[in-house]
């Protein structure tokens, strides 16, 4: 296995899917997209930089692929619990499809999106999963650098939650 790609379309990685569902039985997968890859690759550029700093040569997936596969061989079961915990804090959150908008400038009523369905996890969720366990575990004064620099809106909010989300499975 090379690439990220066919690490997310691998039996090895299905076989963790399938174990998380066991884990979390009404969790809905979409099927697998072809944008998946260049996201995944990205959260690991994004770490990468956050843990090394600028002039850094980009990760290449080969070692991305033996990353996350070393990561489940060495702590499969508290990854898994927290990735289960994390899919469930995600359900849990009340997103705003509109996004966030400063005091006086919100849409008005009729302008606002409505979710029409809900699709469900990209399977690349697990993998993106590992990468934020590792953080939090093992890096987390660097986890809001990291949130920001992947784009979460409200990092150090997010952040904060995610260390008691971990705390909370980690006992």
């Amino acid at each position: 296995m090379k690439t990220i790609e066919q690490l997310l379309t691998s039996d090895w990685y299905k076989n963790v899917i399938a174990e998380l569902v066991q884990l979390k039985p009404h969790v809905k997968f979409v099927e697998h997209a072809n944008y998946e890859a260049e996201l995944l690759m990205d959260s690991f550029r994004e770490r990468k930089y956050v843990l090394e700093g600028f002039g850094v040569s980009s990760p290449i997936e080969e070692e991305c692929v033996q990353w996350i596969m070393e990561q489940i061989a060495e702590d499969k079961d508290k990854i898994m619990s927290y990735v289960a915990a994390r899919l469930t804090f995600s359900e849990q959150l009340d997103d705003d499809p509109d996004g966030e908008f400063p005091e006086g400038e919100e849409p008005d009523a009729g302008d606002r999106s409505k979710v029409v369905e809900v699709l469900g996890f990209t399977r690349s969720v697990i993998a993106n999963t590992i990468i934020e366990y590792d953080m939090v575990k093992n890096h987390s004064k660097q986890l809001t650098a990291y949130y920001k620099r992947t784009r979460i809106p409200g990092a150090a909010k997010f952040s904060t939650k995610i260390k008691k989300l971990y705390t909370s499975i980690a006992k």
